[in-house]
């Protein structure tokens, strides 16, 4: 029985870590100055998650969207004070250009779907950190955002594109790799953007997208704006968002520390969510427990128990653990999981471990 750091094992046996942080960092930079935050996006060409691929032109895998997800995590409970956060690119007109082609093209099935499902969740966090956490995201396309990277600039409250003459948004899976967009892009653009279905239509076969003005009237963007003045407009945009957000000014943050887990054999173990794998029967159970110590009585005392509060905690151990099941080998999408609810104790006055759990 081990002792380990937040870790499975990919599909072609290389060690997917889950445990990172802002130092850590290899494809993300994080800033933030007073009530805004920025995100931009720097990818390594050398620091993909497995062998066999670069990550040019700002292309992503899953470890890019690891660093991604644990920032806005981070932004909700670490900088209670951040209400905008401006995602951008570290290249030159160049945003993102999406999932790494050569990365899936080595990927298995089970892979691909794992990888696309992650990625989805991740910008479904971005979008419930407005919804329940009142965190505005602002896309500063500096440059051309093709496929996941209009994606995750679809996962933005707000969209500005600089107006270079070259710059575009774009998902060209059709015409270019015959599949759909594998993170929800088509349903943003329709669903969430409101764009007119016989435009999204042309938009989905246009390899080359959509640029300037034509994608703000179509409403892919919100502004297009010459590169002179696209820093003030963004700016203005991210300033506008910290005026009407209802984010704490003086409030202090939950450092999420790293998650440990107990790995003995097929069973994976945290304080509260557990998990045995039944790789013969291509199945997992996953166990919940209550804790067992009695709640807090007030709002003081939730914030003084900070990342070990039973809800935040048991969240972030399940969430964890159903990561790093998707990559485990041998479980494949589809295959079921099984929940069970273990409660262990009641309030502290409970002789029978009855009651309030």
């Amino acid at each position: 029985m081990t002792a380990v750091a937040e870790h499975a094992v990919a599909d072609n046996g290389v060690e997917v870590s889950f445990d990172t942080s802002p130092e850590q960092y290899r494809h993300w930079r994080l800033s933030v100055e007073g009530r805004v935050a920025t995100l931009t996006l720097a990818v390594d060409p050398q620091g993909g998650l497995v062998p066999g691929y670069a990550l040019k032109m700002n292309s992503y895998d899953l470890g890019v969207d690891i660093e991604l997800y644990d920032a806005v995590q981070r932004l909700r409970f670490e900088h209670p004070r951040v209400a905008a956060v401006v995602v951008t690119g570290g290249l030159d007109r160049m945003f993102c250009a999406g999932a790494n082609i050569r990365m899936l093209a080595q990927s298995s099935h089970a892979w691909k779907v794992n990888f696309c499902k992650f990625t989805n969740e991740t910008r479904n966090g971005m979008e419930d950190a407005t919804a329940s956490s009142g965190q505005t995201y602002v896309a500063a396309l500096n440059g051309t955002a093709a496929g996941g990277g209009y994606e995750l600039a679809l996962a933005c409250d707000e969209i500005v594109l600089v107006d270079d003459g070259s710059s575009a948004v774009s998902l060209p899976e059709v015409p270019l790799l015959g599949v759909l967009p594998g993170t929800g892009g088509l349903t943003r653009v329709v669903d969430k953007r409101h764009v007119r279905r016989d435009r999204a239509d042309v938009f989905a076969t246009k390899s080359d997208g959509i640029k300037g003005r034509t994608a703000v009237e179509w409403g892919l963007v919100d502004a297009s704006v010459p590169r002179a003045r696209f820093a003030e407009e963004v700016g203005a945009r991210a300033q506008a968002a910290v005026a009407r957000s209802s984010r704490p000014q003086d409030a202090t943050g939950v450092p999420l520390t790293p998650l440990a887990r107990v790995v003995d054999g097929d069973e994976i173990r945290y304080p509260f969510v557990g998990a045995v794998l039944d790789r013969a029967g291509r199945r997992v159970e996953i166990t919940v427990q209550a804790p067992a110590q009695a709640p807090p009585a007030d709002a003081a005392g939730v914030h003084a128990q900070g990342v070990d509060y039973w809800p935040l905690a048991a969240a972030r151990e399940h969430r964890r653990q159903r990561r790093v099941v998707a990559v485990e080998p041998g479980l494949q999408p589809g295959q079921p999981v099984a929940h069970r609810e273990q409660p262990r104790v009641g309030r502290a006055d409970d002789e029978d471990g009855g009651g309030d759990v």
